[in-house]
């Protein structure tokens, strides 16, 4: 679910972020995207953090680099591959090791922004209404932006508002950007399907608390990862937000959906449902 009129909690002191980077055959911008990340989280994260980046089997150049960053990116902690498990394996690897209380994970196949990150974090913790109790955002997905949507499925779109608005009563959202045609109607069906809230549940820059990942474990070793968090996260009542992110021209990558079935028919949990009727945070003054 997603919050209308959110609050900000009262202030605390921020907590530390780890960023969780796979990569696989990424030598020709590894060199850039790390450095990148470095200065932003050096100089304009404000808060402590770290970095885990996980070495999905590359067999080019990209093992003999990162051995290279290790003294000279802090905070750095490399985990490797002996080959390709895919994305949410490596994620799985990445959060079986020690992290900070909040987790951000992105990935070298899109020009992500790291700035883009206190946007994000800016999200987490605001406090919204859930069946009149309030309750914390504890996750957020960026939503990638910037690509003119064509002409035929803006018309097509017009015409499905139209439709909501009159059969349903409801108000849907323009598109924030076109993602291509597979992306929209993976999120389309994992929100009719999941009741999943995102335009872009295929975005690799996310950020959440750490605690959610002890109620379920990640079973994808596929880009599906991506939808089963939010699809799981949705199921346990869990308070999440989208952020659109800085625009970009870039075509979104191809993603794949290998475990889709096999999530679908045995998901699993580690805590069951919540009682909504109890509130998570405190009401903000």
């Amino acid at each position: 679910m997603t919050p209308s009129d959110a609050a900000p909690m009262t202030s605390s002191p921020p907590d530390p972020v780890t960023l969780i980077l796979p990569v696989r055959n990424a030598a020709a911008q590894l060199a850039a995207v790390l450095n990148e990340w470095s200065r932003f989280l050096q100089t304009e994260l404000g808060r402590g953090y770290d970095i885990i980046l996980v070495d999905d089997g590359s067999t080019d150049k990209t093992p003999e680099l990162l051995d290279n960053f290790r003294s000279t990116i802090p905070h750095l902690r490399l985990l490797k591959h002996p080959q390709s498990l895919g994305f949410g394996a490596s994620l799985r690897t990445a959060l079986a090791e020690p992290t900070h209380p909040i987790v951000c994970y992105s990935s070298l196949d899109y020009p992500y922004t790291p700035a883009d990150l206190l946007k994000l974090l800016g999200q987490l913790g605001k406090v919204a209404p859930v069946f009149d109790v309030p309750h914390a955002i504890e996750a957020v997905s960026g939503c990638r932006t910037g690509r003119p949507v064509p002409p035929f499925w803006k018309i097509v779109g017009g015409l499905y508002r139209i439709f909501a608005r009159i059969a349903l009563g409801i108000s849907p959202p323009r598109l924030p950007g076109w993602l291509g045609f597979r992306d929209h109607f993976r999120s389309w069906w994992l929100w009719l399907a999941m009741g999943v809230p995102l335009a872009d549940v295929n975005s690799a820059f996310k950020v959440f608390r750490r605690s959610l990942f002890d109620r379920f474990p990640i079973q994808s070793d596929s880009d599906f990862v991506h939808a089963e968090i939010f699809a799981k996260l949705t199921f346990l009542s869990v308070l999440v937000a989208e952020e659109p992110l800085s625009p970009k021209s870039e075509a979104t990558p191809k993603t794949w959906w290998s475990d889709f079935w096999a999530v679908l028919k045995d998901a699993k949990f580690h805590t069951p449902l919540p009682d909504l009727t109890q509130p998570t945070v405190s009401p903000t003054p």
